[in-house]
């Protein structure tokens, strides 16, 4: 007896998640991205994938999810400068003990 195998082809999958009104937007592309990963075999990534899921499924981010990324990018680099800023002077003490000491 002959096996039949179903072959799927990435527009259905496409159309079928677009379509699903009671799926949200974050588990729509989760399940596009486990499709890719899965089933596609694409090994890049976490956020390029994420990219092409968005792209695919026309969900890309909105202006408010961009300035929050951005906002939230901004306040790290601004809290790494100040752990930055704290450790050199913690070296700058440490260098003037030890100076003292010798």
């Amino acid at each position: 007896m002959d096996c039949v195998s179903v072959i799927r082809d990435n527009s259905d999958i496409i159309e079928e998640i677009k379509n699903n009104v009671a799926m949200p937007n974050f588990l729509k592309i989760k399940t596009y991205k486990d499709y890719l990963i899965n089933e596609k075999k694409y090994y890049y990534p976490d956020m390029l994938i994420e990219w092409v899921a968005r792209e695919h499924l026309g969900l890309q981010r909105t202006e408010e999810e961009l300035a929050t990324m951005r906002k939230e990018y901004l306040d790290k680099v601004k809290q790494i400068e100040e752990e930055d800023k704290i450790g050199e002077e913690q070296c700058k003490k440490i260098e003037e003990e030890n100076k003292i000491i010798i």
